[in-house]
């Protein structure tokens, strides 16, 4: 496996079987301290005894048969003074048999009637009349285990107390006798307090036990005259065991527990994580092959940790260090007391780390033409040249795919964009990938660690922002992070999550432009102009969200919204006195609701509705985007126009769409685009224009509206010129359904006095 020298250190290897472990060295099996190693992690030869061979088993043997023989010499002596005593002892005995199976069939019961006492607390399957018949066999139980104890200890009395106890219990839970059949529901609460009860009872019945034993010690008591029978041959043997107990005392101690004491802390290192932790082996016995055993298992365990450890910090197909490596190093940028709970959070941010986001270009079409084992093989060689590019101290790591890393220590300000400058150098020379010459860019993004930065996190999105700017601006390139272009992605992104949900929530509103016709000043129809009533940002206009909108797909809700809404409107408003019956209302299409079948069948449903009155509603379409659909899109204005819809061609004249296209549509009216408007009257060239596009529409038989009227002027030339109808600040600007219903209702025709502009109309 390879490993990265500029991501990590390599794991040190294992140390030797006797390596020390602490300032005393190496312990033995024996527990004491072992001489120092020898060069190399060897032991120097030990002066003294030879290490001694031999058995536990061997050693024990003949303390066993010792102390035997002590055992029956004492008992021979003994003998005489045992059976003076026996018969007393064998009556105190077997009354103490009689006590005690009383007393354990006492408990036994007790403990069985406890359990069933639990299921019918916790509503579990058991039997009452069960229960009731037990409780009255305990009871008896009670009466005979008293009559069979003597007064004697207050063994009989304690027996009653146990008795009352436990009928206490029972009774507090409503499981004596009659007091079963109250029972209701799950009271599996009451359990603890119940079981406490019972094992009140049960302890109680425990001291009678013990008073029962002092009445067997009181019985054998009365064997004391063998005491004065062997006094003389029991001292001896004590004074012999005595000195047989010291002498095998310092034979375990030095033989059996410090070895094993040796031992235990060994596991107890190996388990706390100190693997390099070893036992010196001085013994040819049991415990010196478990020595032995030990440190074989600890060699493995530490080879095994080491391994494990690399996997796990390190990509396995480059060797270089993968994200958790990554993240670590710079969470400990960003808090160097991270590790450490008590310095935690104390540092100050010095801004001095870089982090560079490597993506290779095309990497896609290198799996695609030389297959993953390709692919592989030039993700090692770059590997291989970045490490190339870095300083001992920087963390180049892998995060997946074709997607790399690099941490930068920076303190001057430059070293990011050297390393940057000095991989596009190394990049210059094409790899070599199976006999087939590859020429290789990546593009690179970068960010530096700042005051502002907030977290690790908050660096990598800023870092890899700057590589998706990099990428998108022509790859190969390396681009250093932009506050106010995140920014401004940080706020689309907001923006796109709230727009989500802008219908749902009610945040759409429609303002209404009044478009008159020009020879009489009437109202002929409106247009209706979506709004977002942002819960933050407040009113934001079609431009702000639209584009937004067709991005993420929502245009098809917010579309149909709107055409249903405002279809709705204008059938409330046609009713009203003053409005003309064939007043219309046109309403902007987006190019992705004629592409998708989707939104195409969702317009129709609100079309196919009665309400909506179909024959009043005009669907606006931009030129350029017909232009872009080409058939799919007139083949779905076709669709719309069969439910009695008329289709106007927004924006007309900027799509530079040819005559023949023009009478292929299914229009019915061209909106003519502000742009001819603007040099009115004073450009000749547009006028011109702007007479020719208004012959066009007379011989296909289209009607006209002439957008962004704000001069008198304009609207003169549009009158003299023969415009059907227009519409501009000039002549009304949008307003709330409110204020435009009012307006109606009114019955005022727009034709502003000669001279005025758009600023006095408004005002």
């Amino acid at each position: 496996m390879r490993k990265s020298t500029s991501s990590l250190a390599a794991p040190a290897a294992a140390p030797p079987l006797t390596a020390a472990n602490d300032a005393n060295g190496p312990e033995r099996s024996d527990g004491s301290a072992m001489p120092a190693e020898g060069p190399a992690g060897t032991h120097t030869p030990r002066t003294g005894k030879p290490a001694r061979a031999g058995s536990l088993q061997r050693e024990w043997s003949r303390a066993f048969v010792l102390v035997l023989l002590a055992l029956l010499a004492g008992a021979a002596v003994t003998l005489v003074g045992v059976r003076f005593v026996t018969d007393q002892i064998q009556h105190a005995a077997a009354q103490h048999r009689v006590e005690s199976e009383a007393i354990a069939e006492l408990r036994t019961g007790m403990e069985t009637h406890e359990q069933a006492g639990l299921q019918l607390l916790s509503a579990g399957p058991a039997d009452p009349a069960a229960f009731l018949l037990h409780q009255k066999d305990i009871s008896a139980q009670f009466d005979a285990t008293a009559a069979i104890l003597p007064e004697a200890y207050g063994m009989r009395a304690t027996v009653r107390e146990a008795r009352a106890a436990w009928q206490e219990g029972l009774s507090a839970h409503n499981l004596w006798g009659s007091q079963v059949a109250t029972l209701r529901g799950n009271r599996v609460a009451e359990a603890p307090a119940f079981a406490a009860s019972s094992a009140k009872a049960r302890a109680l019945l425990a001291d009678v036990r013990r008073a029962s034993l002092d009445a067997l010690d009181a019985g054998v008591a009365h064997g004391a005259g063998l005491q004065q029978m062997v006094s003389t041959v029991r001292t001896a043997l004590f004074a012999l065991a005595a000195g047989g107990v010291f002498f095998f005392r310092r034979r375990m101690t030095k033989y059996l527990m410090r070895p094993v004491e040796g031992l235990y802390r060994g596991v107890v290192k190996l388990q706390s994580g100190d693997y390099s932790h070893r036992i010196s082996v001085v013994r040819n016995d049991e415990l010196g092959q478990l020595a032995e055993a030990f440190n074989s298992m600890a060699a493995t365990v530490h080879d095994n940790h080491l391994e494990l450890t690399f996997r796990a910090t390190h990509d396995p197909l480059t060797g270089l260090a993968n994200r958790a490596v990554l993240t670590e190093r710079l969470t400990a940028a960003f808090d160097p007391g991270a590790k450490n709970p008590e310095t935690a959070g104390t540092e100050v941010c010095d801004g001095r780390e870089g982090l560079l986001i490597i993506d290779v270009d095309d990497f896609k079409d290198v799996n695609d033409s030389l297959g993953h084992e390709g692919g592989d093989a030039l993700l090692i060689q770059l590997a291989q040249r970045l490490r190339g590019c870095v300083r001992a101290h920087d963390l180049v790591a892998r995060l997946g795919g074709d997607e790399f890393a690099i941490v930068v220590t920076d303190e001057g300000g430059t070293a990011t964009d050297d390393v940057a400058r000095r991989i596009q150098d190394t990049l210059r020379d094409p790899f070599c990938i199976d006999d087939v010459r590859l020429k290789v860019t990546v593009s690179m993004g970068a960010a530096q660690r700042s005051a502002g930065t907030a977290d690790p996190a908050e660096l990598m999105r800023q870092a890899d922002f700057a590589m998706y700017m990099a990428k998108h601006g022509g790859k190969g390139r390396y681009q250093l992070f932009d506050a106010r272009g995140y920014d401004e992605m940080t706020y689309r992104a907001a923006l796109r999550a709230d727009l989500a949900t802008a219908v749902q929530a009610g945040q759409l509103r429609l303002d209404y432009q009044p478009v008159v016709n020009l020879g009489t000043g009437e109202i002929a129809g409106v247009e209706a102009l979506v709004r977002w009533e942002h819960p933050t940002l407040g009113r934001l206009g079609p431009a702000d969200f639209i584009p937004l909108a067709e991005e993420t797909g929502e245009i098809g809700p917010i579309g149909c919204w709107v055409l249903d809404t405002a279809s709705r409107h204008v059938a409330g408003w046609r009713r009203s006195p003053g409005t003309a019956e064939d007043f219309w209302v046109s309403v902007n299409l987006s190019t992705l609701q004629l592409s998708s079948d989707r939104n195409l069948a969702a317009l129709e449903r609100i079309l196919a509705h009665p309400a909506s009155q179909a024959d009043k509603v005009i669907l606006e379409v931009t030129e350029s985007a017909l232009a872009t659909s080409a058939d799919g899109g007139v083949a779905a204005l076709n669709r719309l126009k069969s439910f009695g819809v008329r289709i106007a061609i927004d924006d007309f004249g900027t799509g530079f769409s040819s005559l023949s296209t023009l009478a292929a549509l299914p229009a019915d009216i061209l909106k003519i685009d502000r742009a001819f408007l603007s040099g009115l009257p004073g450009d000749a060239p547009a006028a011109a224009m702007l007479e020719g596009i208004l012959e066009v529409a007379r011989k296909l038989d289209l009607a006209v509206i002439a957008e962004g009227i704000e001069h008198t002027g304009q609207l003169d030339l549009l009158r003299s010129l023969g415009c059907d109808m227009g519409q501009g600040f000039l002549l009304a600007s949008p307003s709330p359904s409110p204020v435009l219903e009012a307006l109606l209702a009114s019955g005022a025709r727009l034709q502003p006095p000669a001279g005025m502009d758009a600023a006095a109309a408004g005002a």
